[in-house]
């Protein structure tokens, strides 16, 4: 029997990180009086950059924005407003030569309550959040003509997976204990 204190302590990374894109989501259509569903990892984090977690979490907000004006009801008063009404500014990326949408200073301290705990989260879970945005992406892909194959490691007896054949080929998968690849192969070791 496990003290309840320990569950307590135990704390999923990617709940927490789903919990406060929902959180952000929440605030952000409540203040906008829009109801929609969150939007898709590809969406949320699209043009961030999760090496500088600050500027990825402003990126995350900006990105929610662009999908709240695009929910807008056209009753709303919020309809016919510019994107700053939101908080938006246009920039241009000086590597790409792209514009996109970013948070303007006073969406910034707007949304403070929202972005410290998510650059917090960014800064620690990078990695997860590289990892949930491909798995995501890859299975946005149409699996059509894509079978699903079972993979091996090299654990004895081998452990095995049922995975999309391109999501093997795109993503080398671990075994936890033996930390080997798993491949796809008719008969295991």
């Amino acid at each position: 029997m496990v003290p309840s204190k320990a569950l307590e302590k135990h704390i999923d990374p990617v709940e927490l990180i789903n919990g406060l894109l929902e959180r952000a989501w929440g605030r952000i259509s409540a203040a906008y009086d829009i109801s929609s569903d969150l939007p898709d990892m590809w969406d949320l984090f699209k043009g961030t950059d999760l090496s500088n977690p600050d500027r990825a979490a402003e990126q995350v907000i900006a990105n929610m924005l662009t999908e709240v004006i695009d929910c807008v009801c056209r009753f709303s008063p919020w309809y016919k407003l510019p994107a700053r009404a939101f908080g938006l500014i246009s920039v241009r990326d000086l590597s790409t030569r792209q514009v996109r949408w970013a948070l303007a200073p006073e969406a910034i301290q707007k949304w403070d309550e929202v972005l410290a705990p998510m650059k917090t989260a960014f800064r620690k879970y990078s990695g997860l959040i590289q990892a949930i945005i491909l798995v995501d992406n890859l299975m946005i892909d149409d699996p059509q003509g894509d079978p699903c194959v079972t993979a091996f490691c090299r654990c004895v007896p081998p452990r095995k997976i049922e995975i999309y054949r391109s999501i093997l080929q795109q993503a080398e998968i671990v075994c936890d204990l033996c930390k080997h690849a798993f491949i796809e192969s008719f008969k295991p070791y």
